[in-house]
């Protein structure tokens, strides 16, 4: 057992911060979603996602609001979305930037079908009573939240791709996180997800995005270094 110990504390001081940073984040957000999964589907614990809904009812629904959650729900839409993908698809292209046109395409399209799969592994009921047209498909873990902080987390991360200044990357990037943040939001005021369900979509979202970035950014300095080392190996001019 001590041995075993002594090789895993020199596995991960051998990790250099970014990689430890990445699986300790990764940790999380998965134990954080199976803990969802686990107290609401096998334990049946819906008492928190009752008194949000019933706060929400007495203090915040209003037939005011309900318009502009609707325009706000509209923007992690399948449809939206995919026009949303498609021109971020064709920038890049235009761009002559083949790879990350298909990475785009690659995240936008792996996202929808790790929801798609978990949605038909857990097959929870959505919610009764809700302001908008009732829903068919299944509950857990909310799409719109899964999508928006996919969709939004990489449009804030190929921001700081850009020669932007940095306040401005950094401004735009909690603007847009935080519009993420609040689709998740109008898909509880209009009754169609329980929170836990927009909480544990934006856990998979930001794994899926995490995960996705990460592998990213290694192929690219890999690609960097072998351009690199082409360079150094290619002959001096006298």
């Amino acid at each position: 057992m001590l041995s075993k110990n002594s090789f895993l504390l020199r596995y991960i001081r051998k990790l250099s911060l970014p990689v430890l940073i990445f699986l300790v984040l990764i940790f999380l957000v998965l134990f954080g979603f199976a803990y969802i999964a686990h107290e609401v589907l096998w334990e049946k614990e819906e008492a928190i996602d009752q008194q949000i809904f019933s706060f929400l009812a007495t203090h915040v629904v209003s037939d005011s609001r309900t318009p502009f959650m609707e325009s706000v729900t509209y923007f992690a839409s399948a449809r939206f979305l995919q026009i949303a993908y498609g021109c971020l698809f064709a920038l890049y292209l235009l761009l002559k930037n083949f790879k990350r046109a298909f990475e785009v395409i690659a995240i936008g399209a792996g996202g929808f079908l790790v929801n798609y799969f978990m949605k038909l592994s857990f097959q929870r009921v959505r919610p009764p009573n809700p302001l908008i047209e009732p829903l068919n498909n299944f509950s857990f873990p909310s799409g719109h939240a899964t999508s928006a902080f996919i969709f939004y987390g990489l449009l804030a991360y190929l921001l700081t791709k850009t020669r932007l200044p940095g306040w401005l990357k950094y401004a735009i990037g909690i603007l847009l996180i935080s519009f993420s943040l609040l689709i998740g939001f109008s898909r509880v005021y209009l009754r169609v997800h329980y929170p836990s369900d927009v909480v544990a979509g934006f856990f998979i979202g930001f794994a899926w995005l995490l995960v996705t970035i990460y592998l990213m950014e290694r192929q690219k300095k890999k690609a960097d270094k072998e351009e690199g080392g082409r360079g150094e190996a290619l002959p001096q001019g006298s």
